[in-house]
């Protein structure tokens, strides 16, 4: 998840000046896109060992169990480390800890490697790890991770507070601990719920679940860098954790700077040095500028998630799926595609699973809702929606009108819904635009509680985990709660068995036909759209080594690696 409201450029350059010295202060342009890079050459950047990133999305959540969208996501990541990770094949390597697991596959048993601890000093133990999960499974708690613990044993009694141990989590010594799953609950992406940092339990230590929260600004972890500041919608400061456990394996970097820069300034930051790296909005065009700039190298790939439309099926139109299906149809997604990104760099989306992934049905047998305005009508029709001489469809005296919220941090959002604007208000449906900024959006949709989501539609782009299995997100009944990941409001008892059996088969070709089974589903059902699968372009200046992103690898995932010359 991406974006949130944005301060210039030229702001973001000059509190980087004034936090490092060593960066240039050019005054960045803010060409229209697609971008163009200035004809002069770039000048060479002063010598430094500061990591410099720009983008957009921080919110303020710099917690590895509360943290709701990508950028927060790297800045945790950044302090916090992990009991497991992922390599670049997508397949889990030891962080904090080794691990077993039980012949029934219900126990993982995890063993604290040697002379662990946090950048204040203190040592990481297992009492550190049981209280990290132990607080996914507060009463209390809000965040979008509560899946990571939900299948263990013992989580309802300790949930609801009518009791005070976890079953599911025994501490057997300082380096050693148990995670107990309750029966029925064994799966293969059981794994990826180890994947979160581990929290200092003096540190985050709580008797009101305000004081918790109050943390999120004021991190403190294990990781290779440590929180020094935060300007929000300017910058964040990190740097280099100098007492790092391992020495070994501590960063080569002095720190990075993470500066909010829109994504029309991208080209242009990375042109002049501003910044060292960024995510490049995709497009035939801007990819083609990128690769005309000698002090970058280029990283594409294809991206692990997708954008999205999410119809809120609370509401009783959009309750209705051949209404939905007629929204689809009346949605033009190649021209879209071609429009926004150009050939090459995004395809139309018709499962919630990437196409990098072993589990991706045959597109054969799923619906790609070409734009077809006359089976748009058709559908609408038969929905009971009839055209007025007034051009919109009424049912019952009710004039079909749906709003849209759109963020404008980036500019997708915005040409999906213009083009939409055109071609539903031809099949009859008042469209009306919100803009706003990510933070409303958000604040509108997942983070609202049931009853209190404000939209009818909206969009947002979705990273996916490793593993196929999609508890805990878009199409989780379960999720459907204040701050998950599910807006939607749409159930579906048959959907959910097949989930919960595509969890906990671990014969991977059994895996994969249960998945198609549920991608055909939600594919007809569309309760959440799946716009496009796209391509993920980074511009890295030629002065950093040892960045090698991909699918599975994002950059806080290479920070030992990197160095600066």
């Amino acid at each position: 998840m991406k974006s949130r409201k944005l301060v210039s450029l030229i702001l973001a350059v000059m509190m980087t000046v004034m936090l490092f010295a060593g960066c240039t202060s050019q005054t960045a342009q803010t060409p229209s896109e697609p971008q163009k890079p200035a004809e002069q050459p770039a000048e060479t950047p002063k010598a430094d060992k500061i990591l410099k990133f720009g983008g957009t999305g921080f919110g303020g959540l710099f917690n590895p169990i509360m943290s709701d969208n990508t950028y927060d996501t790297y800045v945790a990541d950044s302090i916090f480390e992990k009991l497991v990770t992922n390599d670049a094949d997508g397949e889990m390597i030891p962080v904090l800890a080794e691990w077993t697991i039980s012949e029934d596959k219900l126990t993982y048993t995890f063993t604290l490697k040697d002379g662990i601890k946090f950048s204040d000093g203190s040592d990481l133990t297992t009492e550190d790890v049981a209280f990290t999960y132990e607080t996914i499974a507060h009463p209390d708690y809000n965040g979008p991770r509560a899946y990571a613990v939900s299948s263990l044993k013992g989580y309802e009694e300790f949930h609801s507070g009518a009791k005070d141990t976890f079953e599911g989590i025994k501490i057997i010594d300082d380096k050693t601990i148990s995670f107990t799953y309750a029966e029925g609950s064994a799966a293969p992406a059981n794994i990826q719920n180890f994947m979160y940092g581990i929290m200092p339990s003096d540190y985050y230590a709580f008797d009101a679940w305000e004081d918790f929260l109050a943390l999120n600004e004021k991190p403190l972890g294990s990781g290779t860098m440590v929180f020094d500041s935060w300007e929000p919608k300017q910058f964040i400061k990190l740097m280099k954790n100098t007492n790092y456990w391992d020495p070994n394996s501590a960063a080569k970097i002095d720190g990075v700077l993470l500066s909010e820069v829109p994504d029309e300034s991208i080209l242009s930051a990375l042109q002049t040095n501003q910044i060292d790296f960024a995510q490049i909005p995709s497009s035939a065009e801007n990819l083609e500028a990128a690769e005309a700039l000698s002090n970058i190298s280029i990283a594409n790939f294809l991206g692990n998630g997708y954008t999205f439309m999410c119809f809120n099926t609370t509401r009783p139109k959009l309750a209705d799926v051949k209404v939905r299906q007629a929204l689809m149809y009346a949605l033009d997604r190649e021209s879209f595609i071609e429009a926004q990104y150009g050939k090459g760099l995004a395809s139309v989306g018709m499962a919630p699973i990437s196409p990098s992934s072993w589990a991706f049905p045959d597109p054969s047998e799923l619906n790609a809702y070409k734009f077809d305005m006359d089976k748009a009508a058709q559908l609408m029709d038969e929905a009971g929606w009839t055209m007025n001489s007034d051009g919109y469809r009424y049912k019952d005296g009710e004039k079909f009108h749906v709003n849209w919220l759109v963020y404008t941090d980036s500019s997708w959002p915005g040409t999906l819904s213009g083009m939409a604007s055109d071609t539903w208000k031809q099949l009859g449906v008042e469209l009306e635009i919100e803009l706003m900024d990510f933070d409303t959006v958000a604040s509108r949709t997942m983070d609202a509680a049931p009853g209190e989501k404000d939209f009818d539609i909206y969009t947002m782009g979705f990273s996916l985990d490793i593993d196929p299995d999609p508890t805990g997100a878009l199409f989780d009944d379960d999720a459907f709660v204040a701050g998950g990941f599910n807006a939607s409001g749409y159930k579906n008892a048959e959907a959910m068995k097949l989930v919960k059996a595509g969890k906990a088969e671990f014969d991977t070709a059994k895996r994969k036909e249960i998945y198609n089974e549920w991608a055909k589903i939600m594919n007809y059902e569309i309760p959440h759209v799946i716009i496009a699968y796209r391509s993920e372009i980074w511009g890295i200046n030629n002065r950093v080594k040892g960045m090698d992103l991909g699918t599975y690898r994002t950059w806080d995932q290479c920070l030992k690696n990197i160095t600066i010359e």
